[in-house]
């Protein structure tokens, strides 16, 4: 005999009492649904809002770690200086040209990132709710079930 063979035969009991509980309780739970005449709407949320272009630390790090180091893994900067020459004209083209990466961090990457992020929370949240709508009795059943399972094992 198997090891889930001998857990189902030693635990027969208990798992026939939680298999009628949950029944029970997802019966009434469906009739209490269908009572309150409750219907499933499809929620748009955002909870991630997009931050203000003050929080210039902010696009300052997400431009150093992501586009900067793109741009100096590809050599770019050691290129840039090896063409202008001279070190004040490569730190000012470096300037201008991180103040490019910011800007296009700011009004592109970053709210495109944002809306994306709230895009897959917002499906997330409402398959979610789809699921509790369409089967709250089992979810409910299942926590009271836990519950009852715990009390049992506490008292005895």
């Amino acid at each position: 005999m198997t090891w889930y063979e001998q857990t189902i035969k030693k635990y027969k009991k208990e798992i026939l009492i939680g298999a009628f509980f949950s029944i029970i309780c997802s019966l009434l739970f469906l009739v209490w649904i269908f009572v309150m005449g409750k219907t499933f709407v499809w929620t748009d949320i955002s909870p991630i809002e997009q931050p203000s272009i003050f929080i210039r630390i902010l696009y300052s790090a997400l431009t150093f770690v992501t586009l900067g180091r793109i741009l100096y893994v590809l050599g770019f900067y050691k290129a840039l200086y090896q063409f202008l020459g001279d070190w004040r004209s490569y730190k000012e083209a470096k300037s201008i040209i991180w103040i490019l990466l910011m800007a296009l961090m700011f009004f592109v990457i970053v709210p495109k990132v944002v809306d994306l992020l709230n895009g897959v929370i917002s499906i997330v949240y409402n398959i979610l709710a789809l699921i509790l709508y369409a089967l709250p009795p089992v979810g409910i059943s299942i926590v009271l079930f836990l519950i009852y399972f715990y009390i049992k094992k506490v008292l005895q």
